[in-house]
Formats: structure tokens, sequence, C-alpha cells
């Protein structure tokens, strides 16, 4: 047998054709780097959004939606040519260049400068939304994934830093994540310290590597070789030593010389009192060689994880500077965003599962159509799921049917509902004969248990 196979490549999906003794088949494949949803999966998706949504609600947060396309010079503000590279852009009829949203920060940041400008601050949001950014390897992500994040808008206050790094652990420990963990760093602190150590862009990314490694030995042999000062020498040693904010106040600097330093490390040293207030402090740590690939962060940087998964659960930091690129007012932000699959895949690691809500299901049989359609309106309007029996097979095609499908009672009705109808019971393979009014009240408790 000749086995023939010819493959093209066309969005939204990949079609495969091939033929076998003159038939042809078609399996249809999502693009690379995207995924379809089944029920399952969806339950557990929803289960992480209905977390974060309501931990975010509780803490006064209000939710907000955009639009998945905008103008491409919208979604690049401020954001960085790393992230602009990976935006999906294409052309409009009107010849305007658009792109998928990347990220939900400058869209938000796009809502409040032209239509909240009048809203009293600080402005509390969040969104939960999907975002497509393109990759040459999706073992990191898929192109599409889903974010939930919030921002916390016109508080320039180590008390608004730390609202929102309680707030980010608070939301993953009551996903049920265990060894919940935040880095935090500086977008200024390490900018400034390797601005003041003269080197070129490539002795840069070597030392910001060693920093990463935390290799201390490799550390001091780079220093010498570049003949640095002893007064940045230690500094770059102590903040490398350094695992907790608190750790932070030992280092010391030349107050005319490293003035913006200071600055940086007496932030981080004002967000630490304020985390101590919200009992998180023993959740966070310093990691003085932390940067975000997203350019517009001014302040505090962080990112969230937890043991074993080796990818960051989300992160974020203050970003006082890109409001005004959008609306020519200053206005200081902070905020982070975490991505739902990735705390699946956590959870998955950690053995969780979702305490779901127990939900009784009803499969109403019935020769009498009407009938039928009477009983699974009086069962749903009594809040249980109820479906209409389209087999058209006889009893035990049905019942075979809903033991298949997970329904827990399979209802044979007569001509009237106030006749008793037969009640299988799939589970328990018990056959009882009582009136829909009767079974209302038993599948209420059954469903209360």
């Amino acid at each position: 047998m000749c086995t023939i196979w010819v493959l093209t490549h066309i969005l939204p999906t990949e079609v495969l054709n091939w033929q076998i003794g003159g038939t042809t088949f078609i399996r249809l494949q999502t693009p690379k780097g995207t995924k379809d949803y089944l029920p399952l999966e969806v339950e557990r998706h929803r289960y992480v959004e209905q977390r974060l949504r309501e931990v975010f609600k509780l803490w006064g947060y209000q939710e907000i939606r955009s639009p998945a396309i905008e103008l491409v010079e919208v979604l690049s503000t401020g954001v960085g040519s790393e992230l602009i590279d990976s935006m999906f852009k294409f052309q409009d009829f009107d010849g305007k260049i658009v792109a998928l949203r990347a990220e939900m920060t400058a869209p938000a940041a796009r809502i409040v400068t032209t239509k909240m400008l009048e809203a009293p601050t600080p402005i509390r949001l969040f969104y939960i939304c999907n975002v497509f950014r393109y990759s040459q390897s999706y073992l990191e992500r898929e192109r599409e994934f889903w974010q939930a994040g919030v921002e916390l808008i016109g508080c320039n206050t180590p008390g608004a830093d730390g609202e929102v790094l309680a707030l980010l652990a608070s939301s993953l420990k009551k996903l049920g994540l265990e060894g919940v963990r935040v880095d935090v760093g500086h977008a200024g602190l390490l900018k400034d310290l390797l601005r003041a150590t003269g080197l070129d862009k490539e002795k840069k990314f070597v030392l910001q590597n060693l920093l990463g490694y935390r290799d201390e030995d490799q550390l001091e042999k780079f220093m010498d070789q570049n003949s640095f000062s002893s007064q940045l020498r230690e500094a770059f040693l102590r903040l490398s030593r350094c695992r907790r904010l608190e750790e932070l106040s030992s280092v010391s600097l030349e107050p005319l010389k490293y003035g913006r330093i200071k600055d940086c490390l007496r932030a981080l040293l004002e967000v630490k009192d304020s985390l101590v207030e919200y009992g998180v402090e023993n959740l966070v740590f310093f990691d003085f060689s932390l940067v975000r690939k997203i350019e517009y962060y001014t302040g505090i940087v962080f990112e969230a994880s937890v043991p074993n998964l080796g990818l960051p659960l989300g992160g974020g930091g203050r970003y006082d500077n890109l409001m005004e690129k959008f609306g020519k007012v200053k206005i200081p932000a902070t905020g982070f965003a975490v991505e739902i699959e990735k705390c699946l895949q956590a959870l998955t690691a950690q053995g969780f599962q979702p305490l779901e809500k127990r939900r009784v299901k009803v499969l109403v049989a019935s020769r009498f159509r009407n009938s039928a359609i009477k009983a699974v309106e009086a069962i749903r309007d009594a809040g249980v799921t109820a479906l209409l029996d389209m087999t058209k097979g006889g009893r035990k095609k049905v019942l075979d049917y809903a033991k298949r499908s997970g329904i827990n009672y399979v209802v044979f009705v007569d001509s009237s509902l106030e006749e008793p109808a037969t009640i299988h019971d799939t589970r328990l393979e018990t056959v009882n004969s009582m009136t829909i009014k009767v079974l209302l009240q038993s599948l209420e408790d059954d469903q209360n248990e």
C-alpha cells in the first residue's frame, strides 16, 4: 500500500492531509505554541481564575478588560525592544499596524490616561485575560497564555509596593500553593552600579551573569581584572551576599558619589518595613541580580516562584514614568501579573487537587418528549444540572451513556409529572420510584452533602 503525505501550513490551524488507498484523510492541528482546553482542563483553569478574582476583589481591586488587538504604537510604549519583537503584528484594512497584546500594563495605562483621569487615587485595577507572544521555543510558555494581574495607580509610597507584594504572596497561597517565595530587586540599583563601573556593554553583561550565578570567587577575580575602586568592589560583594532586605542596611556608600544608589537601598528597606506589617517578610528575599525584561520599570522589581518548578510564576514592579508617555501626566504606579498556566503546573507538581463543589447531574428520558422537557426544566429551576436524553435508544443504552458521562441519576418519566418516575442511581446501581417533587427534595439533600 502506498502512503502519500501532503503537508500545508495555514492559520489558524495546521491542516495535515494524507491518502490511504485512494481515500483522503484530514487532521486539523492548532499552530505551534497554542492548545485546546478540554472540559476538565477548563474547570482547573477556571478554578485558578476564580480564586485570583476573589482575592483581588477582597483587596478592593476592580476588573477591567481591553481589546486583544490594539495599535502597535500603544502596545509598544515603554516596553522595550525585546517585547516589541515578540509581538504578533499585522496591517489593518486602513493601513495602520496593529498587534495582539503581549501584556496588560500598557493597555491599563492607556485606559487610565484616557478614561479614568478624574477617578480618585489610588486606582486599584485587575485583569484576567489572554496575551500573545512569539518565541522560537515554547518550552517556557505558549504563544497564547493567560495572565492575571493588578495595577495600583497613583501612589508612590513603600506602603503601595508593600501592598502589591503582600497581595501577590497572598494570592498564590490562596490557590493552595506551598513554599511561595518572592525575590525582590531594584530596577535602578543594578543599573546605576553598572553605570558606575564604567565598563563597556559586553563586560557589563559578563558582570550581570556572575552576579546571577552568585559566584563570588569569579566575581572578585573579574573586579580585580577591571580595577574596581575599593568602595565599589565592597558594594558589589556586600549586595551579592545579601539574601534578605534588612541586610541592605549594612551596605555603605559615599552619599555624594552614589546618592541615587543609596536612594534605591533606602526604598527597599522602607518596603521591608511594610512587608513586616503584612506579616509576609519571611516569604520575601533580596536578589541583587534580578532584572525584568520589560523596560518600563523604575523602582522595585520582583518575581514569585515555588520550589521545583524551574520558572517564575509571575512578577512585576514599580513603573512611575509609563503613564506620562500616554497622557503627559506623571502618575506613579506599581503592579504584577502571574501566569495561570504556570500556577496550574505548580499546583499539579505539588499534588494539589482543587476542591470542587459537588454537582449532581440528572439525565431525563421519556417516550413523552413534552413531559421530559417539563421535568428537566423543573430540575434546573431547583439549581440542579439536568440533561435531556437524545439517544432515542432503549433503557440499557440510556443508562450506559449516563455511566460513561459521569451522570448521577437517570430519570424515566411517564406522560404526567404527577405520576411516579423511575429513578436509577448510577453510582449505587439502585432503582427507586418517586414523583419529581420528591426527587427534587432528595437531589437538594444530595447536592448539599
